[in-house]
């Protein structure tokens, strides 16, 4: 009886920490998630304070901008997902002018792992 009730509490637990988890994830604001950007293009990239400034510049203003597309409810579904790859390709080609080329590479790099992730997350579900 004993291992039944540890596997139901085991059950438990990790659902309510995958729930809490995901509540978290929710909640950041876009000046969050922003910062969480910059922060780990910092690291990755070796940044000057001066590119970090202009970086999370416009990691803020980008991120004010998809939520306003997201929240906007008169586009489509197709409309919203065209103009947030638009805005994704305009802060991209931001950030690079920011770059030295070393750095541009890294962030290529970065850029082709995390496409490469999401294409293989996106088939796997198919």
């Amino acid at each position: 009886m004993k291992p039944m009730k540890l596997v139901a509490l085991a059950i438990v637990f990790t659902g309510t920490t995958c729930v809490s988890l995901a509540q978290d994830q929710e909640k950041k604001t876009p000046e969050q998630r922003a910062e969480k950007h910059t922060e780990m293009l910092s690291k990755k990239l070796d940044l000057s304070a001066d590119q970090k400034t202009k970086v999370a510049e416009i990691n803020q203003h980008t991120a004010k901008e998809v939520e306003t597309i997201k929240n906007n409810s008169a586009l489509s579904k197709e409309d919203k997902k065209a103009q947030l790859k638009q805005l994704r390709e305009a802060k991209q080609q931001e950030l690079r002018n920011v770059l030295n080329s070393d750095q541009q590479q890294k962030f290529d790099k970065i850029k082709e792992k995390r496409e490469y992730r999401h294409d293989k997350r996106h088939h796997d579900k198919k």
